[in-house]
């Protein structure tokens, strides 16, 4: 296994971690990166994200001690129907930066790479020549880039919309809107002393839109931002078939392969599984075949919700959902939520870690103890 090489476009967070690993079992590694550095694009990056995850449990599947990078989220999170507002309990959310700040978990596993003798080679984009012409082991893991996906003729969904980010006292915190002039929804997230902000949607998101969103921060939420700034990108959610390890004789890896959740958008803990498993598939592709079936098990399902159903009834209609709430209750609904919490926490309940996703068993991990 000494000196086999293994090339890997994308410098953030799941690449650096199938990096990481493959360096670890001897192989040379050489991250390409687009980007003037790593921790993935500096479009959306530096950036907060809330994702539900059991940072130990993942830290031993992965055989990467990432737990310190993860902070419990420090009260229930709210979710927001245009004016009404329900509750989610907090416990098994944490907040995790991405970016090149020193607190954040893509400069955590830039170190472990460096220090296990990883090459980076920043300035440097996949180029179709070099996808087409695969002389060792390549893994793809471009994360949001669109010129990447049309390259590999990946289905891809655009979204488009709004970012804040910067300095902040709130800690540790969270909250989301759903309005009739997005698709998607509205997110505020902080770790420590940085926010993030998102408003984004899978068609145009008018100044109109911004500004409605913006006063409902400053009266809800007590938040308010001056620097907001365009967005756009690409997600792999455009089809029931979208996520694929093995790809024109290419490993997929990260937000790219479709580790990513149809319904909410979660794709923090799939972009750290499939780091996992995308160097897994370099020494052993049918076990990591098995592995990455098995984690996007539910991805079809909850593709087919969404478009059956929430798109369908719900996509422009917040207000349907306002009226719905109201009918029951937001006490109730509060109730509810806060009792199915308790019962997952106490494993009455067998929740995947990412909605829409399978379990994952640690079992499958390569090494016993995280490094």
């Amino acid at each position: 296994m000494k000196n086999k090489e293994v090339r890997i476009y994308g410098g953030g967070m799941s690449g650096m971690i199938a990096a990481y690993l493959l360096s670890r079992e001897g192989y040379k590694v050489v991250v390409h990166e687009k980007e003037s550095g790593f921790g993935g694009s500096s479009d959306y990056n530096p950036s907060t994200h809330v994702t539900p995850i059991d940072p130990v449990a993942t830290s031993r599947y992965i055989g990467i001690d990432i737990s310190e990078c993860f902070l419990p989220i420090s009260r229930p999170i709210p979710f927001y129907f245009n004016h009404t507002k329900i509750v989610i309990p907090q416990e098994g959310f944490y907040a995790v930066e991405r970016g090149t700040r020193a607190t954040s978990i893509d400069s955590l596993l830039y170190s472990k790479c460096v220090d296990s003798g990883v090459e980076f080679v920043f300035s440097s984009p996949l180029k179709r020549e070099i996808a087409e012409n695969q002389k060792i082991p390549t893994i793809i893991a471009c994360g949001l880039t669109p010129s990447v996906y049309k390259m590999l003729d990946i289905p891809y969904l655009r979204w488009e919309g709004w970012i804040s980010r910067g300095a902040t006292t709130i800690s540790n915190y969270a909250y989301t809107w759903w309005g009739d002039c997005v698709t998607e929804y509205g997110y505020f997230s902080s770790v420590e002393d940085y926010y993030f902000n998102l408003l984004f949607s899978t068609a145009p998101v008018r100044k109109e839109c911004l500004d409605r969103y913006r006063r409902f921060m400053l009266r809800e939420e007590g938040i308010e931002h001056d620097n907001w700034t365009p967005a756009a990108g690409v997600v792999p959610i455009a089809s029931p078939e979208n996520p694929r390890l093995f790809h024109k004789g290419m490993i997929l890896c990260g937000t790219i392969s479709g580790v990513m959740d149809p319904m909410f958008w979660f794709g923090i803990s799939g972009a750290i599984i499939s780091g996992k498993i995308a160097a897994l598939a370099v020494i052993n592709p049918e076990s990591a075949g098995i592995e990455f079936k098995r984690f996007t098990s539910r991805f079809r399902r909850s593709y087919l919700i969404k478009n059956r159903f929430w798109y369908k009834y719900f996509r422009h209609n917040a207000n349907k959902v306002e009226k719905i709430l109201k009918i029951i209750g937001t006490e109730n609904v509060n109730n509810l939520l806060g009792a199915f919490g308790n019962l997952a926490l106490l494993g009455k309940i067998k929740q995947p870690l990412v909605p829409g996703f399978g379990p994952y068993n640690t079992e499958h991990s390569w090494s016993s103890r995280p490094n």
